[in-house]
């Protein structure tokens, strides 16, 4: 009983010194963070804390339209992102479709259809070229 007390008051002191660490080091970053950005109102003059402040105001307006700049422009490629997944999702429909209306059977059919339809066509062709053979052999047995 007594080793898990001693373990316990040894747990809280090593705490209580780490505490004390973490802070002592906070306040000392926040110390030189003042230091760095002049905030040591107390030695600064009027004129140099108005100079500081106009200079500070200044800093804000342009952070201030650059960020409305920003949004601006994230609306609009906002804008331009929506319309590029609606054509998206649209063509993908519209392929999805076109897949489900040409499959494999129906795409067999058609060639089969359009085989015969050549070959239709083919022999219109070999009959035209007959007819204009024997119209050129009746032409030149007329001119003999």
């Amino acid at each position: 009983m007594i080793e898990i007390m001693s373990k316990m008051v040894l747990c809280l002191a090593i705490a209580l010194l780490l505490g004390f660490l973490v802070g002592w080091l906070f306040s000392r970053a926040l110390h030189s963070e003042e230091d760095c950005i002049g905030l040591d109102v107390e030695e600064q003059s009027e004129d140099e804390l108005l100079a500081r402040v106009n200079q500070l105001e200044k800093l804000y307006e342009n952070e201030k339209a650059l960020s409305q700049e920003y949004q601006t422009k994230n609306k609009k490629l906002k804008g331009e992102l929506m319309k590029k997944i609606n054509l998206l999702n649209t063509t993908s429909e519209t392929l999805k479709e076109s897949q489900n209306k040409l499959n494999s059977h129906d795409l067999k059919a058609q060639l089969a259809k359009k085989e015969a339809e050549l070959l239709e066509f083919e022999q219109v062709l070999l009959k035209a070229e007959e007819t204009i053979e024997s119209q050129k052999e009746f032409i030149a047995k007329l001119q003999k």
